[in-house]
């Protein structure tokens, strides 16, 4: 657990310093304690999901990303084995693509095989700018049962090592992860 810890608190001490990719600086919109808002999702095949009907009940790990971004294509394989390491009933690892061009990102989901729910927000106009506010990529939000946003994570994390996995494990239980206030 302490190596969890330790992990994401690295995470955020450097995440100024690796900025991943992107460009705009702004304040976030979605902050740690506050409901995830209502939206719709665009899969990449078939109709608009809406994202709270999608996420009801279930712990998300909801991760925004971009085929042209290096982090977010490395950690990829880790976070399609975190979707096999937890329970479907129970948990639900989603993307959303910020590409600005759908034919990458289904090339891309298609290669690395990913096997979670993928969606596209075209050049993050919809979701990630007005809704996230994310100007850096990936970032994963953590979603409690309740839908409140559990912790924002700018940058990668060892999301299917065993300490995250119980960490994640940790919120469906209590709501919260085991070392916040």
């Amino acid at each position: 657990m302490k190596r969890i810890i330790l992990s994401i608190a690295t995470v955020f001490l450097t995440a100024a310093l690796l900025a991943g990719c992107g460009t705009e600086t702004e304040q976030a919109f979605v902050k740690k304690g506050a409901k995830m808002p209502a939206f719709q999702m665009q899969p990449l095949v078939g109709e608009m999901v809406d994202n709270q009907k999608l996420f009801a009940g279930k712990v998300v790990i909801l991760n925004a990303w971009a085929t042209w971004c290096p982090p977010c294509r490395k950690e990829m394989p880790d976070l399609v084995r975190l979707s096999q390491l937890l329970p479907a009933d129970k948990f639900l690892v989603a993307g959303i693509s910020v590409d600005n061009n759908l034919d990458d990102v289904k090339a891309f989901v298609t290669e690395t095989q990913v096997s979670f729910p993928m969606f596209w927000d075209q050049g993050g106009e919809k979701i990630a700018a007005p809704i996230f506010k994310s100007f850096r990529f990936p970032e994963t939000f953590i979603i409690n049962r309740d839908g409140v946003v559990v912790e924002r994570i700018p940058g990668t994390l060892p999301w299917a090592d065993p300490e995250t996995v119980a960490a994640l494990k940790a919120v469906y239980e209590t709501g919260k992860l085991p070392f916040s206030e």
